[in-house]
């Protein structure tokens, strides 16, 4: 969100950055001022206090932080498993936030809200302020934010968001919303698909139009391997030596042989992501391969044991990090000739064109949210810029990095295809473009209703 707000000042838009005041945040290193007026309201059959603190960043966009010490500061987002904790914050915040823009409404032409739970902010703006018109923003369409019906009264999102399985936030936020956006083309149009699998897939397809993907772009100032303060060696497409002392460093590091001549695979997910199961079963099958993979794998559970398992039996072959640590991120990918983002899980972190970005071919399944950004090489490596698997399957999948294995040996071509791949747009000015585009919807669409 920093960057989004950041592009959209640089292009001449007049941008309020509203958050809630978590713990994390650290107000001093942000140079916020608390405001001495407080945002008092009822919720939940009480009286609730919201502090304000505000701010301008660099970018010249303005801060707001709306902080509570019971709901808010305790907390490190507004999501949660569900129940009377998580749906007091969410409602609080969206409460508070309607309270806040109700104040100001001069001042705002539109209202873009991002992720499930700031669909209750969308649904009580459309109540209260039905003059002001919103885009709302989702991630994953499988984070409903489905509560109890017991905590209607918390989130106030109306009868349309209630049904015989409780309140959901996600549902509530894609009805009252003049525009809603996805984070790809492809995503948008599988959630409007007959055989989606999603709860909400009814729903999705009533917006028709009125949904769209708009796939965000990546920040040159992080991800640039040639100023990456995070690895061993800068590099960019027209100078490329500095990519294989990354590549080398890393197989050092985790006691992988240093070796060029073998193709370097690395994976990054969540021990939950079904797409990371997914390569775990083709370890044995892949791994008998002349092949390198290094898996980042973030959580606890049996996942882990499973690649600790394939370390077990091949651990020249393959090495498994834990965490989320960003620095070694930036490393693995750096380093990496494929980065493999196995299954069909919704767009998040773009690691599809970071990974292009550093001269690392995505691996992508072709019915994914991550499929827009990749065109799959044909045998030759004149075209192309990563590759793609049909079915979130073992069989598919393993064709598809066997295939890269193969590309890997044409090292003329598959340096080329390296140089190529970064050179690609993934550029923020695009994404602007784009939401001013679905911004004049929005406003057209709220006019005619």
């Amino acid at each position: 969100m920093a960057t989004l707000a950041k592009v959209m000042r640089r292009a001449d838009h007049a941008v309020d950055l509203l958050s809630p005041l978590y713990g994390h945040i650290d107000t001093v290193k942000l140079a916020l001022a608390r405001r001495l007026t407080k945002l008092k309201f009822d919720l939940g059959g009480r009286a609730w206090s919201c502090e304000l603190y505000t701010g301008r960043n660099p970018d010249g966009v303005d801060l707001i932080f709306i902080g509570n010490e019971e709901v808010l500061l305790s907390a490190d987002s507004l999501t949660g498993e569900g129940g009377q904790l998580e749906a007091s914050r969410v409602g609080v915040f969206a409460r508070a936030a309607t309270e806040l823009i109700l104040q100001n409404a001069d001042n705002y032409d539109i209202v873009h809200a991002h992720g499930w739970a700031a669909g209750a902010v969308v649904a009580r703006l459309r109540s209260e302020l039905p003059d002001l018109p919103t885009v709302f923003t989702i991630y994953d369409a499988s984070e409903e934010g489905r509560f109890d019906s017991a905590d209607a009264d918390w989130l106030g999102l109306g009868d349309q968001a209630i049904d015989e399985a409780g309140v959901t936030v996600l549902k509530a936020g894609l009805l009252t919303a003049d525009q809603v956006t996805a984070l790809s083309p492809n995503y948008a149009h599988r959630l409007q698909r007959p055989d989606s699998e999603h709860r909400s897939s009814e729903v999705f397809r009533e917006l028709g139009s009125k949904l769209t993907g708009v796939r965000h772009g990546i920040d040159p100032a992080l991800w640039n391997p040639a100023t990456d303060g995070h690895l061993p060696a800068r590099f960019d497409p027209f100078d490329m030596d500095g990519k294989d002392k990354c590549k080398a460093e890393l197989q050092h590091d985790l006691t992988l042989p240093v070796r060029s001549d073998v193709p370097l695979f690395g994976a990054i997910g969540h021990v939950d992501d079904e797409g990371m199961a997914l390569l775990a079963k083709i370890g044995p099958d892949f791994l008998r391969n002349d092949v390198q993979l290094v898996v980042q794998l973030e959580g606890k559970g049996e996942l882990v044991a499973i690649y600790e398992e394939l370390w077990d039996q091949w651990p020249d072959r393959i090495q498994i990090k834990t965490g989320s640590e960003e620095a070694f991120r930036h490393t693995l990918i750096g380093a990496s000739d494929f980065i493999v983002v196995p299954g069909s899980e919704a767009p998040s972190d773009n690691i599809q064109m970071r990974a292009q970005r550093y001269g690392a071919l995505p691996i992508v399944h072709r019915d994914g949210g991550l499929a827009d950004e990749v065109v799959d090489c044909e045998a030759s490596l004149k075209t192309g810029s990563g590759l793609l698997y049909d079915e979130p399957t073992t069989r598919s999948l393993l064709a598809a990095m066997q295939r890269a294995t193969a590309a890997f040996a044409n090292n003329k071509a598959f340096r080329e295809v390296q140089s190529r791949v970064m050179r690609l747009d993934h550029s923020w000015e695009r994404t602007t473009r784009l939401y001013e585009r679905a911004y004049r919807d929005a406003i057209a669409a709220h006019r005619s209703s």
